[in-house]
């Protein structure tokens, strides 16, 4: 299937590693130019060899967990040329239960979650509307939809980045931009690695005994790859999927007990 794509320009957050690699690699694939966004310059460069030497590529190293970041980021981005497709994508935030951080955490959190992606939308979907053509996919979790325990941090804040795209997507929809969220679930990625480190230091059990737990519990009896994930934020990038906006959609392989999960 032809997406659509070629002559697009992507910009996708956290994309040296995990997720935001395959994003990237999925839509690079369909004829995509991609900006690859990471706050390592090693990563981005390893990064680079996984892709076809065809490929269009721009690595930015930027942090976009302040505001400092995202602005490099856009410098560079808009000295590329437009960006057609905005992948929002960054790291998790630390773990823990309701009472257990302080005010700095929950505002740090709510700056690399939140008004990271408030500022990205602000700069680069004006553009969308005026050209009559956009796409917006963020990724966000499965947590949104049901609360994980220890993670008070990331259900807050991506249920309320949930909530501001699904406004944004009723306010950009009749520009032919559409927005919508991904919401993964058990990808053994570095930051699963992560809660998986958080989970061997607060129970004492081993590590692979905790991830084999987990796959018990799982539907299909595995981790996801990052590519199951990356090929429906291509398809969602592209023309074919027109008519779809304002949705949070699981990648999560059914793990989601919700009816409307």
């Amino acid at each position: 299937m032809n997406f659509g794509l070629e002559g697009k320009r992507a910009l996708v957050g956290g994309a040296s590693k995990g997720l935001g690699l395959a994003c990237a690699q999925a839509l690079a694939a369909e004829g995509c130019a991609v900006a690859l966004v990471s706050r390592s310059r090693a990563n981005l460069d390893a990064a680079l060899h996984s892709f076809e030497p065809t490929a269009e590529l721009l690595p930015i190293e930027a942090d976009l967990s302040m505001q400092s970041g995202v602005d490099a980021c856009l410098r560079a981005a808009r000295e590329w040329g437009t960006i057609d497709v905005l992948v929002n994508n960054t790291g998790g935030p630390p773990p823990g239960t309701s009472m257990e951080h302080d005010e700095a955490v929950w505002l740090a959190a709510c700056e690399s979650l939140l008004l990271y992606i408030k500022r990205m939308c602000e700069a680069l979907v004006p553009p969308m509307r005026s050209r009559g053509w956009g796409r917006v996919i963020t990724i966000t979790s499965r947590t949104v939809k049901e609360p994980a325990g220890n993670l008070v941090l990331s259900n807050v804040f991506r249920t309320a980045v949930t909530a501001y795209l699904k406004g944004l997507s009723t306010e950009v929809a009749v520009d032919g931009v559409t927005v919508n969220t991904v919401l993964p679930g058990a990808f053994r990625t570095e930051r699963y690695e992560q809660l998986l480190d958080a989970a061997v230091q607060r129970t004492g059990k081993e590590k692979e005994g905790i991830a084999a737990e987990i796959i018990a519990e799982l539907p299909m009896r595995r981790f996801q790859r990052p590519e199951e994930l990356g090929v429906l934020v291509a398809f969602l990038a592209s023309d074919q999927a027109s008519g779809i906006t304002g949705t949070a959609i699981p990648v999560d392989g059914g793990a989601i007990k919700g009816l409307f999960g």
